[in-house]
């Protein structure tokens, strides 16, 4: 089977912060997981949209089959760094080219002190034109980052005024 990178997921903005100890009434990291399960896809080779399989999930992260069978169903509960690395590597690589990164802290469920601002900051950073300036501002003098600032908001105010 052809298997490839498709498509962004829920996980990529706002959705991406622990509200309890709970998602869906389960555990953050079953219902995280799941959900990633659910939204990662591949194309087959007949051209259907398919979902990974425990099988292939496996077979890519060095896990056993049994064992993310038992983390997608709640049986375990306490997975360790490796096995989050693995996972997150995993899903991070059949993702599109526009979603966020999936993080250990965020399938983890370390995410809950994650405020509005940082839920924002992440749905703007999911697009890839806004990463491109802010990696180029990062590399900017504080001057020339202070006219950058000055010549976003002056296209901000001519776009406002032409609304």
């Amino acid at each position: 089977m052809k298997r490839g990178a498709l498509g962004a997921s829920r996980y990529g903005g706002g959705q991406m912060r622990r509200v309890n100890a709970t998602e869906h009434g389960q555990p953050v990291f079953v219902a995280r997981l799941r959900g990633l399960f659910d939204e990662s896809t591949y194309v087959d080779e007949a051209g259907r949209r398919r979902r990974f399989s425990n099988q292939y999930v496996a077979e890519r992260t060095g896990l056993s089959k049994s064992y993310i069978d038992g983390l997608r169903n709640g049986r375990n509960t306490n997975p360790g760094l490796n096995v989050l690395t693995a996972l997150t590597g995993f899903f991070n690589e059949h993702r599109g080219p526009d979603a966020p990164s999936v993080t250990v802290s965020f399938l983890a469920g370390d995410d809950a002190a994650s405020s509005n601002e940082d839920v924002s900051l992440a749905e703007q950073l999911a697009d890839r034109d806004v990463r491109a300036i802010a990696m180029r501002a990062g590399e900017a003098s504080p001057r020339q980052r202070q006219q950058i600032l000055a010549m976003l908001d002056a296209l901000k105010s001519v776009d406002s005024a032409q609304d």
